[in-house]
């Protein structure tokens, strides 16, 4: 079980250092080296852990997608599973809209986070990956003639759709503010669920 901790932490280690350099530096330009030279571990215990920087990301992503879904989906409330739905991508916006690196990684990397499998979190032991933890929650607001694939699909149309969203409001070059765009987001996402 410590050899367990030890392994997760410097994983930790690993992940908080690469956000520190991504802040920093950029995505692109930080290097493995520049990683591990924050942790004060060897160039090669990197390697232990991560197949290579791409790996790397998408455990951050993974990481970040696992921490917001769940707290996302904590804020939401009353009966009404639309305005559940649409209050559990309010809150995604106003988070990714808060801190542009996250949403340069998540968009980078959304198709394979939304399908990767959430591994050693007792929040989602009823799902399999983030996408189904979401199905699980709202899987009322489709017709019965869609199948689960289709319904996973539709989920990941939405969410890509959010993500483009928060883009297009962070460009310096945006006529419209997330706010303004954010209630003809929510039309959209009224008629797909129709």
């Amino acid at each position: 079980m410590k050899s367990q901790n030890r392994r997760k932490d410097k994983e930790n280690k690993i992940s908080e250092a690469a956000m520190s350099s991504f802040r920093e530096k950029g995505i692109e330009p930080t290097s493995i080296r520049d990683i591990m030279n924050r942790t004060g571990l060897g160039l090669g215990t990197f390697y232990n852990y991560f197949k290579d920087k791409k790996d790397l990301e998408q455990k951050i992503v993974l990481d970040i997608l696992t921490e917001l879904f769940y707290e996302a989906e904590s804020t939401c409330q009353g009966d009404d599973l639309k305005k559940r739905y649409i209050s559990f991508i309010n809150y995604i916006i106003d988070y990714l809209v808060k801190d542009p690196l996250e949403l340069q990684l998540i968009s980078s990397n959304l198709n394979w986070a939304l399908y990767a499998k959430v591994e050693n979190d007792d929040r989602y032991k009823e799902a399999e990956n983030s996408l189904q933890f979401i199905l699980n929650k709202y899987s009322s607001l489709f017709n019965d003639e869609l199948s689960d694939s289709e319904r996973l699909f539709v989920l990941s149309l939405t969410i890509h759709i959010v993500l483009s969203t928060c883009e297009s409001a962070l460009r310096p070059d945006s006529v419209l503010g997330i706010e303004e765009m954010k209630p003809a987001l929510y039309k959209i996402v009224d008629r797909i669920f129709r």
